[in-house]
C-alpha cells in the first residue's frame, strides 16, 4: 500500500461508515515496508477496534473482514512460487472445477487480455481473431465520453481486474489513480504489474494444461497508481473524494448494481464524472435476479431492456440511483474473454458517461 495514496485518500472504516460514523483508518502495524510501500501490516479503526490486513501490499478494506477472509482464504494464501512442473502436477491432481483450476482460469483469461500484448511469446490471435488489450482499446473508446474539464482530484478505477486500466489512467491523466477489486488473485497480479512492472501468470492452453508466462510490462509513473481490495457497494471513502471514476465491465458483477451506482455518486465530487461499460452478462450466483438491470421480466413496459433500465437509473425520476445523470452520448464497446486456445467469448458492452450532481 503506497503511503502517498493512503495519505491523500484517507480511507474510512467501512464498518463505521455503514453505521453512520465517519472514522478515518490509521496504520497501526507495519511489518514490512519498502520505499514508502507497506507490504505487510494492519490498518486499524480507533472507534470500533476493527482491523484490516495489508497482505502483499494489498489493504483489505471491507466491512466484514472475517467473512471476506473465510470466503477467500484459498486465494489469499495461494502460493505463486511453485515451479511450472509442480504446478502442473498439482493441477492434474486437483482436477477440473477445483479451486486451484478456477483460480488459474480466472487469471489466464483476464491477465491475458490486460497484459499479454507485451508478451513476446504471444504471437497468435485467439479464436475469432481476438487480440490481447481489448480492455485498453475499450478505454480508448470510452474515455472520450468524459469531459476534458474535470474537477481537481484523484481517480478511482472500480473493478480494475488485472490492472491495465489503472496503468492507462495514471499515464493519461497525470493524476493519482486507485484501482479497487474484490478478487484477491487478480488484485495481486494487478499490483505486481503496476508497481513492479512484472507479470507472471498461468496461461491456459487447453483442458487443465497451463503454460507459465513471465514478462516485463511498462510501469505506471512512480507513485501514481495503486490497487486495494474494496467492496464497490460499500466504498471506504468520504463523500466527494474522487474527480473521476471508471467502471469497465463491473456493474453486472455486483450483488446490487443499483447500490453500486449510489456509492459511485457518493464518492464523486460535484461535477465529477464516471464512465461505465456494461456487457449485461449477469450471473445469478453473484447478482440475485431481482437486482439485475434488465435481462428478465419481459412482460414489463420496458420489455426487460437492460440499456433502457440503466438509462432510467441515471435520469431524473422515481428510478434514479442517487444524483448521477447520464450524459447524452452512448456507444457500443467490443470486448472479449479468452478461455483457451480454441475458445473465446465476444461481447459488446454498453458504454456511457454520467455526471454527479
Amino acid at each position: 500500500m503506497l503511503r502517498g495514496h493512503f495519505d491523500e485518500l484517507r480511507p474510512l472504516c467501512p464498518r463505521c461508515r455503514i453505521g453512520g460514523q465517519v472514522v478515518a483508518l490509521g496504520v497501526t502495524v507495519v511489518e514490512e515496508e519498502r520505499d514508502d510501500d507497506i507490504i505487510s501490516g494492519i490498518l486499524g479503526c480507533a472507534a470500533c477496534g476493527g482491523e484490516y490486513p495489508i497482505i502483499d501490499g494489498l489493504p483489505v478494506i471491507v466491512a466484514d473482514v472475517r467473512r471476506y477472509v473465510q470466503d477467500n482464504l484459498f486465494y489469499l494464501l495461494a502460493r505463486n512460487d511453485l515451479s511450472p512442473m509442480i504446478e502442473s502436477l498439482i493441477g492434474d491432481a486437483a482436477g477440473p472445477a477445483s479451486s486451484f483450476d478456477s483460480a488459474r482460469q480466472y487469471l489466464s483469461s483476464y491477465v491475458w487480455d490486460h497484459w499479454a500484448e507485451f508478451d513476446t511469446n504471444e504471437t497468435k490471435p485467439a479464436p475469432g481473431g481476438a487480440r490481447p488489450g481489448a480492455i485498453a482499446r475499450g478505454l480508448d473508446s470510452a474515455i472520450v465520453l468524459a469531459s476534458a474539464d474535470l474537477p481537481e482530484g484523484p481517480v478511482l478505477d472500480i473493478g480494475c481486474g488485472a490492472g491495465r486500466t489503472v496503468h492507462e489512467l495514471a499515464r493519461r491523466t497525470g493524476r493519482r489513480v486507485l484501482g479497487i477489486d474484490l478478487g484477491s488473485s487478480l488484485a495481486r497480479a494487478a499490483r505486481r504489474a503496476i508497481v513492479e512492472g512484472k507479470v507472471d501468470y498461468p496461461r491456459r492452453r487447453i483442458g487443465i494444461v497451463f503454460d507459465r508466462r513471465s514478462f516485463a510490462v511498462p510501469q505506471a509513473p512512480r507513485g501514481s497508481a495503486d490497487v486495494w481490495i474494496c467492496d464497490a457497494t460499500a466504498l471506504p471513502f468520504a463523500d466527494g473524494t474522487f474527480a473521476f471514476a471508471l467502471g469497465m465491465n463491473v456493474l453486472d458483477c455486483l450483488s446490487s448494481p443499483r447500490d453500486g451506482l449510489v456509492e459511485f455518486d457518493r464518492v464523486l465530487a460535484p461535477g465529477g464524472e464516471i464512465v461505465l461499460s456494461v456487457p449485461f452478462d449477469w450471473t445469478a450466483t453473484v447478482t440475485p435476479v431481482e437486482n439485475w438491470i434488465g435481462g428478465h421480466s419481459q412482460r414489463s413496459p420496458l420489455d426487460g431492456d437492460a440499456k433502457e433500465i440503466l438509462d432510467l437509473l441515471l435520469t431524473d425520476g422515481p428510478m434514479a440511483a442517487g444524483k448521477l445523470r447520464r450524459k447524452s452520448q452512448a456507444i457500443e464497446i467490443p470486448w472479449h474473454v479468452r478461455l483457451h486456445e480454441r475458445s473465446c467469448m465476444h461481447y459488446y458492452a454498453y458504454g456511457l458517461a454520467a455526471i454527479s450532481g
